[in-house]
């Protein structure tokens, strides 16, 4: 991508996990809600606080100024704001590759400790959306909503069919694939984490969907095309829509994936209409 302008950041919390790790998370604001932003696959909590295409200010600045918002590091993921991406140590190095039930249990345990209160609004960004599904279907009393933004949907494997394999060959190596450490998550073990976990809570929830096809594919991909992709994201969506009763679906006109560094404003005003939704 990379994002183009960076901005404040908040209090710093090195969060002892109690089993010799620590977890970096970045926290901002105040409110009586706590907003937690997920982000996508192999991407820092740097790309909540960056902007693009004249943005003026960052979805972190924005959520802070009336909420709680936190945002974290999963091991293994790349520093956006560098002059180069680079894999952070921020948070501890683990072996890779990684469940998902390892990943929400690492944030359940992390907002445990660092003191800041729930239940939680979940923000989560394309395969962080996978991730905040299966923290939901795990953890559904810390939680009172969850906005997904152009979220990675449990349908891509069975949408893609047989070329699936293919996509998932180039969404494992974006970025920095040859660097030790670098963030791999077992999707597919992922998703049958979620089919068999209790069906999605009652909580309130929103989507996000783009409408520009996506950046960064390599030009002639090998046993897909980005029309098979674009295909399958656009099928699965709806499904999203459908986890709740009466959802709010915003379509970002004019934004390709990174909605939430294009179009801060349109994951604001989601945040506030899933918050008021909500029943604490």
């Amino acid at each position: 991508m990379p994002p183009s302008q960076e901005a404040s950041k908040g209090d710093i919390h090195e969060v002892d996990l109690g089993d010799g790790r620590t977890l970096f998370m970045t926290c901002a604001g105040s409110g009586e809600r706590t907003v937690v932003l997920e982000s996508g696959y192999h991407e820092s909590s740097d790309i909540w606080m960056l902007t693009e295409d004249g943005a003026d200010r960052s979805v972190f600045e924005r959520l802070a100024d009336r909420y709680r918002v936190c945002a974290y590091d999963r091991p293994g993921t790349l520093l956006l704001t560098a002059d180069a991406p680079a894999v952070t140590d921020r948070s501890t190095p683990v072996s890779m590759p990684r469940a998902g039930t390892a990943v929400i249990d690492d944030l359940h345990t992390a907002l445990a400790r660092s003191g800041e209160e729930g239940p939680y609004l979940l923000v989560a960004h394309s395969m962080g959306g996978l991730l905040a599904r299966l923290y939901a279907q795990t953890y559904p009393q810390h939680l009172d909503g969850v906005v997904f933004v152009d979220a990675f949907p449990v349908e891509m494997p069975a949408l893609l069919g047989k070329k699936w394999k293919a996509y998932a060959t180039v969404l494992n190596a974006t970025g920095g694939g040859s660097s030790q450490g670098y963030e791999s998550i077992d999707v597919e073990g992922t998703i049958a984490s979620i089919e068999a976990s209790d069906p999605f809570p009652d909580i309130p929830i929103g989507v996000i969907s783009k409408d520009l096809p996506f950046a960064g594919l390599p030009a002639d991909p090998v046993g897909f095309t980005a029309e098979d992709l674009e295909n399958a994201w656009a099928a699965a969506q709806p499904h999203l829509v459908a986890l709740r009763p009466d959802t709010p679906h915003l379509i970002a006109t004019g934004s390709d994936h990174y909605i939430h560094v294009r179009q801060p404003d349109l994951v604001e005003a989601m945040v506030d209409i899933v918050a008021g939704r909500s029943v604490r």
